[in-house]
Parts: C-alpha cells; structure tokens; sequence
C-alpha cells in the first residue's frame, strides 16, 4: 500500500514539474516602467506628513503609473469644513494655462494657414490705438515672452489683473514698445493674455468697436475653442475652468500651517482668461498635458506641432541634466497677507526622458518666500524639486553621499518662478 501511494506522489510531483517547466515565464517589467514607479514613490515619500495639501500624478506614454495625494483642499475653519485633498481636487493652476493657450494657438494656427513668424497687428482690433514698435511683434515673441513688452511701469515687473483685462491690454498695446526691448527675455502674462483677443479674431471674428460687447465676445470664444478643441479631445469634459467650485473648493494655505485660520480662494478668472486661471484637478491636468506631450494621440496635436512647441520654447521651459532633457512649465498663484505669510498655490508640469510625465499640485505655499513649501540643499522650488526626484530614480541617495549636493536649480533655463 505504502508503494502505491508512494508512486502516486512521484507521479504528481512529476506532473507538476512538468507544468512548470513547460509554462511560459511571464515577461519581465520594462526598466522604464519599474523607474517610473520608483518616481512615483520618490514623489510621496518625500511629500507625505510634511502638513501639506499635495496631489500628483505620473504617467508613460500616455498612461497612467501611479499617483499620490496628502492633507486638506480645504481646513476645518473653512465654511466647507475639513476636506481631504484627492486626484479630483481642482486646484488653481496659475500660469500652467499658458502652455493650454500655447496649444491652442498651434492648432488654430495649423488650420487656419498661419505661422509663429507672422506678425499680431492684423488680428488686434482695429479700433484700438496702436503704439510704436507693435508692428514689428510676432506670435512667437509673445509665445517666448521676447516681444518687448515690459509692463506698464517700464520696469519688466510682471502685471496682474490691471494688465491682463481687455482695458489693461488695450493701454499695453497703444503704449508700443522700445526698439531695444524687441527680442529681449521679460517674462509678462500680458504675452499671454492678448491671446484671448488674437484666437478669436484668427477665428474670424468681426469686432464690434465698443469694449463692452469684444471684451465678452473675445472671453467666450477663446475659452468655447480651448474647451472644444483642447479640454475635450484631452478627455476633459467640464464646462467650467475658470471658476472655482463653490461646493467643494480648494483654498490655498501659508505653510507650517496656523490652526483655526482661512485658506485663500482666488475666485473666477473670466476677465484676464489666457495668460493664467484654469482650474484643474490632478486627474485633469494629467490627461491633457500626457496626452500632448508624452503619448502618441494626435487629436489635440500632431506630432510635428508638438515637437515645434517643445523645442521652440513655446510656453514652456526647458532643462538638460545629467538624467537628459525635461520641459516644464510652472504656475504660482497666492495673496501675500503681510509678514512672510503667502497663502496660494504651487504647480508644475514636466516631461522627463522616455515620455514621463509628471504633474504636481500643491495648495501650500512657504512661509516668508511664497515658494513651494519644502526645500533643501537639492531643490530650492518645485521644479528643481523634481529634478532632483528623477535624480533619485537614476541614482538613488546619491545626493546624500556626495560631499557637496547638487542644487538641481542650476539646471533650470529659467529658474524664476512663473
């Protein structure tokens, strides 16, 4: 009896052994996708239990890798009361809607015959006064901040809303520009925000000649193309991205955070729509920023625009490190309330090597700079910030052995905070 049971086992054991043998061994994971959920973790470990409100999300190609959330869109002192940040908190997004202005206007521009190099003058309104110099603009020196306007206290000191509504571009363009300013670096959202007046009129719109009716004409037809022919074919189906969501909104916090005290909620952006104010959710903004830089959709953009747009710096910026070349474009939306007490938001888009692609929202902002809320000796903002994780990726805690860190800000071409 012994031996037949016996002889049973080793016929099993044998027919397993063969099963195995015989079975096609799963494929391994790619180096590249194993790297991007190291980024993935990199990103959260070294963001979460800091006190902030944070949400990201990493991408390859197109899809999604992994993500990570922490703290609060809203404090318990808020009339909303205590909310947790997740992937569909919409935060606001500052100029990051530069890039999204960008995009539509290489579509727009691809369909209606028209180049970066062609001049602006023919698609302002003609009742506007225009000023010396203006004629010489092209799309691409406003889309690279080089088209010589400098604001309107001649100082390069970047306007807000007194220069980005249709009054303030208006007094902007019957100002002109100086000779010498042509072609110079200023960063201004103004470049941006006359957008909103030039992708209506290459839509063909007449303009009326009184401020009141362009001005609403121009904001619902910038925001309907961008809304149909970039948010949508993204994926992105909300009819609102310029206000916030008055049941659920995110309010921006001074960090270390003082109990029992407000957040900031920046309001509605309709009057200076173009050079900043989308809200986006995490969820969103991965979807519409994957999908035109990162993954091989052509619905929003081909694939030659795309590239143009990249390498042309066409709202965006651009950093070549030891780990290869990334692009980005940042956004800084807050209210200094006096005393280093900055309360507002944090955010970045950025496109790594072998199409990653990472966007990262953060509705605290440091106290006494304004600044993404945590820094060290690598990093000193947010974008710096992921360099420095995708650094850890390729190298990890090679910054810690190292006698000296590196300050991966000195990669940035443009390390101000946009």
């Amino acid at each position: 009896m012994f031996a037949f049971y016996h002889s049973r086992i080793l016929l099993f054991l044998t027919f397993l052994f063969l099963v195995a043998c015989n079975r096609t061994p799963e494929p391994a994971e790619p180096k590249e996708v194993r790297d991007s959920r190291r980024l993935v973790r990199i990103i959260d470990d070294s963001l979460k239990r800091k006190g902030i409100g944070y949400s990201f999300i990493v991408s390859r190609k197109g899809v999604v890798v992994g993500s990570g959330v922490g703290g609060f869109q809203s404090r318990s002192a808020e009339y909303t009361g205590e909310k947790p940040v997740t992937l569909d908190s919409r935060m606001q997004i500052a100029s990051m809607t530069k890039t999204i202005t960008a995009i539509a206007f290489m579509k727009l521009a691809s369909e209606k015959g028209i180049s970066t190099t062609d001049r602006i003058i023919k698609f302002l309104p003609p009742a506007w006064k225009v000023g010396t110099g203006i004629d010489k603009i092209t799309f691409k020196d406003l889309l690279t901040h080089r088209s010589g306007i400098i604001g309107l206290g001649d100082n390069c000191q970047n306007g807000s809303y007194t220069e980005n509504y249709w009054f303030g571009l208006k007094q902007l363009i019957a100002k002109g520009i100086k000779f010498e300013n042509h072609g110079n670096n200023c960063y201004q959202n103004a470049n941006f925000g006359l957008f909103r007046v030039l992708i209506p009129a290459m839509m063909g719109y007449k303009f009326a000649g009184t401020d009141t009716d362009d001005d609403q004409a121009t904001q619902t037809m910038y925001l309907s193309y961008v809304r149909d022919n970039v948010m949508s074919k993204s994926g992105i189906n909300s009819t609102e991205f310029l206000n916030y969501l008055v049941d659920r909104p995110t309010f921006g916090y001074d960090h270390p955070y003082q109990a029992n005290t407000t957040g900031f909620n920046p309001g509605n952006f309709y009057s200076t729509v173009g050079g900043y104010g989308f809200y986006l959710s995490a969820n969103e903004a991965s979807l519409l920023y994957s999908k035109v830089f990162s993954s091989d959709d052509q619905l929003v953009l081909t694939s030659a625009l795309k590239d143009s747009l990249l390498t042309m710096g066409l709202a965006n910026y651009s950093a070549l490190t030891p780990q290869g070349q990334f692009y980005y474009h940042d956004g800084l939306w807050y209210s200094n309330y006096g005393n280093g007490d900055f309360k507002g938001f944090r955010s970045v888009w950025m496109k790594g090597p072998d199409d990653v692609m990472v966007v990262l929202f953060t509705n605290s902002l440091r106290h006494g700079d304004g600044l993404f809320p945590i820094k060290s000796a690598n990093y000193f903002d947010i974008s710096s910030y992921l360099l420095w994780c995708f650094s850890e990726v390729a190298n990890p805690g090679r910054n810690a052995r190292v006698g000296v860190p590196i300050d991966f800000q000195i990669y940035l071409s443009d390390p101000q905070p946009h």
